[in-house]
């Protein structure tokens, strides 16, 4: 049997959450223009976001299409930084947790050791 490599899923983003009631919620994109996975960073119009305070955290899997439902990060959640630097990129994926972690409503979880 082949190992292959793991999918990421919801665990390996977010560490600890106050309310599974509050951190995280669906939405729907009328044009998803890229694939998605669990630590990805979008905007809001569903392009992979670059830079800026348009910033949205995916926690599901979903193919680039239309009319396409995920699930983002909400509030009230710590996330694992590493996780989502290991898919964006460390230039991008630091200026992305920088934008997510603005508001407060995401934090980020010391790393493990």
């Amino acid at each position: 049997m082949k190992m292959g490599e793991s999918h990421r899923t919801y665990n390996d983003v977010c560490t600890s959450a106050v309310s599974g009631n509050f951190d995280r919620k669906t939405i729907n994109i009328p044009t998803l223009a890229v694939d998605v996975q669990p630590g990805s960073v979008i905007k809001s119009d569903g392009t992979v976001y670059t830079s800026g305070n348009d910033a949205l955290l995916v926690l599901s899997h979903a193919r680039a299409g239309t009319d396409v439902n995920i699930i983002i990060a909400d509030r009230l959640v710590y996330i694992r930084s590493e996780t989502v630097i290991a898919v964006m990129g460390a230039t991008v994926g630091a200026a992305a947790i920088a934008a997510l972690t603005a508001s407060g409503n995401i934090r980020v979880a010391l790393a493990d050791k």
